[in-house]
């Protein structure tokens, strides 16, 4: 459970203080955090915290920027959002409110990246002072945090996986919080980065991860509100697919898919009609961000987000075209309903985040980072076609949904059509899209110009044009 009392390491970030006008040009002068606040257990559990807070608030909530209800999600045109530069793929950084939220997604960011440096280098400066535990699992979690958000950054700003420059330089990969301009890194150069920080993560993670020791404490309550061992696993998957190491993502997939508890059993377990628990299907979780404070009835998704296909009020077009008509798929049934709005239309809602009220005290009210059904779409994507058959019948079984086996020619196009569906309003399908290098998508605009490298690859924000 994220602390309540918490330090804030960042009180703001320095705007245009530099003849370079970077967002990333951060003066530390700003960054202010008590020297024996990160020489204690219990002090840089806090700071730690404190990250978890920033991320909460506005990048990884429903609503945020890289949640369901954010621009990345409408840049996969889940949402109807008319004229939206958004949607219609046009990032001119001339027009005002285009450029102000690429400079606010791309600062918000960095700026939960800037608080989790000093974590990582006050670890190493006084792990004489920490216990083992907090040692381990404080570092671990702050460098899979860490590479979390540069694999989204990348996922955003970054080439598309199938078109990569191995010259060009993409974006800065931060470990060190600096005065100067950041150096800009090849796609390469910023995944080895990146995996470092996983490996690593995994390595202490391993060691003193309560999901994985099984003892008990206070301090580590809640694990998949966290970056757990089982969630720097996942990540390891994800961000070896995007980067084109299949053999490297099969294998980290498989290691969650088979992980055993003490008893022997699964320590994730698909969701069913039996198991879902909440709509997010929470069993799933390998890693998530806590949300305590998110009301779902005080935002779009209670009474007016609507998909944005050509004929959103029918029922029976909506059901064909991303569930393939199956009326009894678990995803359609606890997921979506078709409800009258506010405007008094009515349109599509989707249920992902019902139970993040505050009277629903019981529920887990946590964000999906990544899940188990990514694991089983990697093997159906990039196995055997095998494997893909096995994985994809415990899939079809666990949703309700009749198996029918993937054929070499159908399989790329029905396992894209299954990460749509698995993943749509949790802020991940315009990476999928982008990865398939998919020309239009499922409810794009017909007037809107094919997805290629434009559409896929946002410009950096005005504030950070070198």
């Amino acid at each position: 459970m994220i602390k309540k009392s918490i330090y804030i390491l960042c009180t703001s970030l320095a705007l245009g203080c530099s003849a370079c006008d970077d967002w990333l040009t951060v003066v530390p002068e700003t960054t202010l955090i008590a020297d024996n606040l990160l020489e204690t257990d219990e002090g840089i559990l806090q700071v730690l915290d404190g990250a978890y807070v920033l991320a909460a608030s506005n990048v990884y909530k429903p609503t945020g920027y890289l949640g369901g209800g954010g621009c990345v999600e409408e840049m996969a045109d889940t949402w109807t959002k008319d004229n939206s530069s958004w949607a219609n793929h046009e990032y001119d950084i001339d027009n005002s409110g285009v450029a102000n939220t690429l400079d606010v997604m791309f600062m918000q960011i960095y700026k939960i990246i800037n608080t989790l440096n000093p974590i990582i280098e006050a670890c190493d400066k006084n792990k004489d002072k920490y216990r083992e535990e907090y040692y381990n699992i404080v570092k671990g979690e702050a460098l899979a945090f860490r590479a979390c958000l540069h694999l989204d950054l990348i996922r955003i700003w970054g080439p598309m996986p199938k078109n990569i420059n191995p010259s060009t330089e993409y974006l800065p990969y931060v470990i060190q919080n600096s005065i100067q301009n950041y150096q800009y890194y090849t796609f390469d150069k910023y995944m080895e980065l990146l995996l470092r920080d996983l490996n690593e993560a995994e390595e202490l993670l391993k060691k003193s991860d309560p999901i994985v020791t099984h003892v008990e404490s206070s301090d580590w309550s809640d694990r998949e509100a966290h970056f757990n061992y089982y969630g720097v696993l996942g990540l390891q998957a994800r961000a070896r697919l995007w980067m084109n190491d299949t053999e490297g993502a099969m294998r980290y997939a498989k290691m969650v898919i088979e992980a055993k508890g003490e008893d022997g059993t699964a320590v994730f377990t698909l969701a069913t009609a039996d198991n879902y628990v909440d709509r997010t299907f929470y069993p799933e979780h390998l890693c998530s961000i806590n949300q305590d404070n998110f009301d779902y009835q005080q935002t779009g998704f209670a009474n007016s987000q609507n998909l944005n296909s050509y004929n959103n009020r029918n029922y029976s077009t909506f059901v064909s075209d991303l569930f393939d008509g199956n009326v009894n798929d678990l995803r359609l049934k606890q997921q979506w309903s078709y409800l009258r709005s506010y405007t008094g239309q009515y349109v599509r809602i989707t249920r992902k985040y019902d139970d993040m009220y505050p009277s629903n005290s019981s529920a887990a009210r946590n964000m999906p980072l990544v899940r188990l059904a990514e694991m089983y779409l990697i093997l159906m994507e990039v196995g055997t076609l095998e494997e893909a058959n096995v994985a994809y019948e415990t899939l079809c079984a666990a949703r309700g949904v009749d198996y029918v086996a993937l054929t070499e020619n159908d399989r790329t196009d029905r396992v894209l059509m299954e990460w749509i569906r698995e993943l749509i309003a949790e802020g991940q399908n315009f990476y999928t899209y982008k990865r398939f290098a998919v020309k239009r998508m499922l409810w794009q605009d017909a007037e809107t110009a094919d997805c290629g490298e434009e559409q896929y690859v946002l410009p950096l924000p005005p504030s950070e044009r070198r």
